[in-house]
C-alpha cells in the first residue's frame, strides 16, 4: 500500500477543517479527493505531502509513518511556482543533484515527453498557462517520485488546455506509473483520470464515499454507468439539490 491516512483531522485556531478521515491508496492508482469549496481537500493534500505536520492522526508512506515532507513525494499545485530567472530547462534541474550533464539529458528527456523540448531556453514570461504547468509537471517528475500529489492542477486553466493536460496526465501515468492523489473539484476530471473517488463532504469535511472506478482509460464522457456515477455524486453534495432550489 502506498498511502495510508489513518483518523485524520486538522484544526485551525479552534475551527475543524477536517474531522476524522481514513483512505487509502494502493500503488500505482490514480486517487481523487473531491468535494465542494471548503470541504478540506488541500489541508489533507498539504498534510500527506508533509508541509503540514499540526495535524492528528496518522499518514503512513510504504508502510512507514511520516511526519514531514519526502523525496518519494512530487507536488503539483495550482500555479506553476516556476523562478522567473530561470529558463525552463534550469526550472527542470533546479536542486537536483549529480553531474550537471546528466541532470540536463534527464531534463530534456521529460521536456520531450511533455511537448517542450524546444521550449527549452525559453522563461517563464514566454509561456502560456498550459505551457508553465507542463514545466512544472516535468519537474516534479524529474526526480522520478514514487507517488505525484496534484492540488487542482488544471482548474487556472481554460477548458481546451485543461483537456490537454488532463490526457498527458494520462499519457505520462501509464509510461511512468506513478501514484496519484488528485485534489479536484471537477466531477468530470476525477471521472476521466481516477481509479477511485474519495467523496469529502461538509464543513469540517468528514468522508462521505470511497468510489471505485472500473472502466479503462481512457473513458468516453458518453458511458451511460459513468453518468450514472456523475449523478450519484451530484446528489451525494447537495448539487442538484442546489440547482433545483435556485
Amino acid at each position: 500500500m502506498s498511502i495510508q491516512v489513518e483518523a485524520v483531522s486538522r484544526r485551525f485556531e479552534g475551527t475543524t477543517a477536517v474531522e476524522n478521515v481514513s483512505f487509502y491508496v494502493e500503488e500505482g492508482e490514480i486517487v481523487g479527493l473531491l468535494g465542494t469549496s471548503g470541504c478540506g481537500k488541500s489541508t489533507l493534500l498539504r498534510a500527506v505531502a508533509g508541509l503540514d505536520t499540526g495535524y492528528e492522526g496518522t499518514i503512513r508512506l510504504h508502510g512507514q509513518e511520516k511526519r514531514g515532507t519526502s523525496k518519494e513525494l512530487g507536488i503539483i499545485f495550482q500555479e506553476p511556482r516556476l523562478m522567473p530567472w530561470l529558463t525552463v530547462l534550469d526550472n527542470v534541474t533546479f536542486g537536483l543533484d549529480g553531474p550537471k550533464e546528466e541532470q540536463k539529458k534527464k531534463a530534456l528527456d521529460l521536456l520531450e515527453v511533455v511537448g517542450l523540448k524546444d521550449f527549452a531556453d525559453h522563461y517563464p514570461k514566454q509561456l502560456s498557462g498550459g505551457m508553465a504547468q507542463r514545466t512544472a509537471i516535468a519537474r516534479a517528475l524529474v526526480t522520478q517520485p514514487s507517488t505525484l500529489l496534484l492540488d487542482e492542477p488544471f482548474s487556472a486553466l481554460d477548458a481546451f488546455t485543461k483537456l490537454q493536460l488532463q490526457d498527458m496526465v494520462l499519457d505520462l501515468w501509464n509510461q511512468y506509473l506513478p501514484t496519484m492523489v488528485m485534489v479536484t473539484h471537477d466531477i468530470d476530471e476525477a471521472l476521466a483520470l481516477c481509479d477511485r473517488i474519495i467523496i469529502l463532504k461538509g464543513q469540517p469535511g468528514v468522508l462521505h464515499d470511497n468510489l471505485k472506478l472500473t472502466q479503462p482509460k481512457p473513458r468516453r464522457k458518453s458511458d451511460p454507468e459513468l453518468a450514472r456515477v456523475k449523478e450519484y455524486i451530484l446528489e451525494s453534495l447537495d448539487i442538484t439539490k442546489a440547482e433545483k432550489e435556485a
